[in-house]
């Protein structure tokens, strides 16, 4: 018990796993978790002079899946070791979600991205790793867009090196984001020690190689790199350079926007969401940039217009689209597999996995290079993805062909070398294998000799080689068969003869491993050598699995081309819901399409209409498009010119945050908030709603103050609905401000509401209505509708006011 508080002393917040024997022990606090997690019965361990302890067990053969499980659940776990020898320190090894390279554990299509960040000052700075890939980032970001640039790293896990002395701006962007976030448990290099770390790692010409990054981005990535080595026990080999995001070249998008528009989950998770219309890639690499893309959409038109490009060519072009789609499919993850590799934890399957990715991406450049036509950027994928079959890439590939059988194994030693690769390994299998023929032929002998027909040699690791019979035939045995075990049912024998087989066996199998071992090492560090240029034309392919997909998705959904520009205006005609339309299509049923016009005269839209007549969808759907557009996708609408978003603000639906004690009224002025702070004359504002969770009055004064302020002071486009209707009196007196209205009458195939955006404003909010489709007892309906009349009488009465 002491050297197990020890252990969790050493690794606080980890589950610790102590070996005794053959299995491995979960004490105290961390055993309920571990059995709830596993299925594991809960018992108790005896203590002869204190309180039992709760305990669950884990056999050590099936150790590596239950810390994959643990993992996978979000824990930390530490495995400790028993002693190499008595009196020596136990061994402790630690690992984190954030650090693995499992498979187990890894979801295939989202990044697993460790960070860092710091504050300096005004500003923050992340440095963040995804060692399953061995890709590496920095940024800065003002304490405002510390939510846009988690939104962008997407990070597993965040450690905090230095929090901002006189601002909360980082704590809340992290509660917000839903990230587990915790303090980095060991102090933040000095600028020395920093600088000896990143030299370590990345050679005597780091200065060189890292100009351009801030000091405060070498001291996190440093930070980071010394956290990675403390708990996997190594830096990863042929570490790629990191590289520098720039935050400017890229939309801000925020947690709470993300969620609320529904971009990459929905209340359902995958399903619903954005990004399960869009997401037909065929690769894990193109999935992992699809999330990329639309939490970071594009803010360059020229960039931008380069993809829609090759979206255009692909939709107009279908066998060539076509044609790249089946060269992708099932193309292996080969920056998953140099990850491992990297940190020692691969095997010949991740050399298989680099074979077939080599395989795949000649077939892909194949099917670009035979084309005609191509825009720019399928001719730098098609030139990248060539790289594949030529020059050192090209020789890998050749020589992993020859030198694994075709399903290799999970580990060396088991036969992943194909025949006829080395001399040296066949000469020793075929010594094996002799020896092998010569066991088999003292078997034959023996059972001659004896009589005894079930006499059988067999191997097992504690008595290694022996002669096992039923245990009434062992009298029918020689003098030269010695006893090794005896057993109720059978008696197992050694002889001298077949201790000097099994020794020559033994060595010749020995031979065998270490010969595959020796081959194994020499692959790993061909590939790794190549690992920069295997990085490039993995990005390559991911690029054009994502373009192709965003293709597909548009030759799918009759999407149309958007245009972009550097105006502020947007101008979105017969625009649809890319998620709706796809439900409604599933259920043969239409989705009723609306036009949206922002710019000089009506850079504010104020939007009121009945309950579930669509304003939220229309509010959600100019905000999809515009996204969709900026990573360079067609959209789904009839014509759609938009000029390019810097930040996209979204407060729709809120709810409370118990754990930093705050209501849903206070997490609804947070992010409306953030939204007047940050926005810019170029940014798309979307308000749902805005004072609703507070007293009408002081509900309706916020909500018109800040449609004064976005529209007097940010000057942005901005979407504002609300169920206020007094606001349309305060916006038609303002000069960029346009009424509309959700159209309240009964729409087609017995649909309650048409769900069309008309001009003007709306009287009613039909809430008895929908109270009445949703079961509300008649009797309180009854009443509900007199106590209505009463406050309508009261209000018809007062004096005309505006708010």
């Amino acid at each position: 018990m002491a050297a197990h508080a020890a252990a969790a002393a050493a690794a606080p917040g980890h589950l610790i796993l102590f070996r005794v024997g053959e299995f491995y022990e979960v004490l105290g606090s961390d055993a309920p978790v571990a059995a709830r997690v596993l299925g594991l019965q809960l018992t108790r361990r005896r203590q002869k002079d204190a309180a039992d302890v709760p305990m669950c067990g884990i056999p050590a053969a099936t150790a590596s899946a239950a810390v994959a499980r643990l993992l996978t659940a979000g824990h930390k776990v530490a495995l400790s070791e028993q002693p190499p020898e008595p009196g020596a320190d136990r061994p402790l090894r630690r690992m984190t979600p954030s650090t693995s390279v499992d498979s187990e554990v890894l979801v295939e299509g989202r990044p697993n991205n460790l960070c860092v960040a710091l504050a300096e000052g005004d500003a923050t700075a992340f440095a963040w790793t995804d060692l399953s890939t061995g890709e590496t980032g920095t940024a800065m970001s003002s304490l405002n867009g510390c939510g846009a640039a988690l939104a962008r790293i997407a990070p597993s896990e965040v450690l905090v090196g230095r929090w901002p002395e006189a601002s909360d701006a980082l704590a809340v962007a992290l509660r917000g984001s839903g990230i587990p976030f915790s303090n980095l448990d060991r102090p933040v290099p000095t600028p020395d020690q920093a600088r000896q770390a990143l030299l370590d790692c990345y050679g005597a010409d780091t200065a060189e190689r890292l100009q351009g990054f801030s000091p405060a981005e070498l001291t996190a990535l440093a930070g980071l790199l010394e956290y990675v080595r403390a708990i996997v026990g190594r830096l990863p080999d042929a570490m790629m350079l990191p590289r520098r995001a720039g935050m400017g070249d890229t939309m801000e998008i925020d947690a709470p926007t993300l969620r609320g528009l529904e971009v990459l989950s929905s209340a359902s998770g995958r399903e619903g969401s954005l990004l399960s219309v869009l997401d037909r890639t065929v690769t894990a690499p193109g999935a992992r940039l699809l999330v990329r893309q639309l939490a970071a959409p594009l803010t360059e038109p020229a960039t931008i217009a380069r993809r829609l490009a090759m979206v255009r060519f692909l939709v107009r072009n279908a066998p060539v689209r076509t044609g790249c789609r089946e060269a992708l499919s099932g193309m292996p993850d080969a920056l998953r597999a140099c990850g491992r590799l990297s940190l020692g934890q691969g095997g010949p399957r991740d050399l298989a996995t680099v074979r077939g990715f080599l395989e795949r991406v000649a077939q892909a450049a194949s099917q670009l290079q035979q084309a005609t036509d191509l825009p720019p950027g399928l001719l730098t994928a098609a030139r990248e993805l060539a790289g594949g079959s030529s020059g050192s890439c090209g020789d890998l590939g050749a020589t992993l062909r020859r030198a694994l059988v075709a399903l290799p194994p999970a580990e060396v030693g088991a036969g992943f070398v194909a025949e006829g690769y080395d001399a040296k390994l066949d000469a020793a299998r075929q010594v094996v294998t002799e020896g092998e023929g010569a066991l088999e032929a003292l078997q034959t002998r023996y059972v001659g000799e004896t009589g005894v027909k079930s006499l059988r040699i067999r191997v097992n690791t504690v008595l290694g080689y022996h002669v096992e019979v039923p245990a009434a035939a062992a009298k029918a045995l020689g003098a030269e068969f010695v006893l090794r075990q005896g057993l109720a049912n059978s008696s197992r024998f050694a002889t001298a003869e077949l201790d000097r087989l099994a020794a020559e066996h033994a060595a010749a199998t020995e031979t065998v491993q270490r010969a595959e071992q020796r081959i194994f090492e020499a692959l790993r560090t061909a590939t790794l050598a190549n690992r920069s240029a295997l990085t490039r034309i993995a990005h390559a392919a991911a690029a054009l699995d994502l373009v192709c997909g965003l293709a597909q998705a548009a030759a799918e959904g009759l999407w149309a081309e958007p245009e972009l520009s550097d105006d502020a205006e947007l101008h979105i005609e017969g625009g649809r819901h890319p998620v709706a339309e796809a439900i409604l299509d599933a259920a043969s049923r239409s989705f009723v399409p609306n036009d949206c016009h922002m710019g000089d005269g009506q850079r504010l839209w104020l939007l009121t209409g009945p309950n579930m007549a669509g304003k939220s969808t229309f509010l959600r759907q100019v905000a999809l498009i515009v996204l969709m557009a900026q990573i360079g996708s067609f959209v789904p609408a009839q014509r759609a010119r938009i000029g390019t978003v810097d930040k996209l603000f979204s407060r729709i639906g809120a709810s409370d945050d118990l754990a930093a004690g705050r209501s849903t009224f206070m997490v609804e002025m947070l992010e409306t908030a953030a939204i007047l702070n940050q926005a810019t004359p170029r940014s798309l504002v979307i308000l749902d709603e805005v004072g609703r969770g507070t007293s009408t009055h002081d509900g309706l004064s916020i909500a018109q103050a800040c449609m004064e302020y976005l529209h007097d002071r940010v000057r942005c486009r901005t979407l504002f609905a609300t169920h206020f209707h007094e606001l349309a009196d305060a916006a038609e007196r303002m000069s960029d401000a346009i009424c509309m209205a959700m159209d309240a009458a009964a729409g087609r195939h017995g649909d309650i509401f048409s769900y069309k955006v008309l001009p003007g404003r709306s009287g009613r909010s039909y809430g008895l209505k929908i109270a009445a489709l949703a079961g509300i007892p008649d009797p309180v309906l009854r009443r509900a509708e007199e106590i209505l009349a009463q406050h309508l009488g009261d209000a018809a009465e007062a004096p005309n006011s505006a708010p």
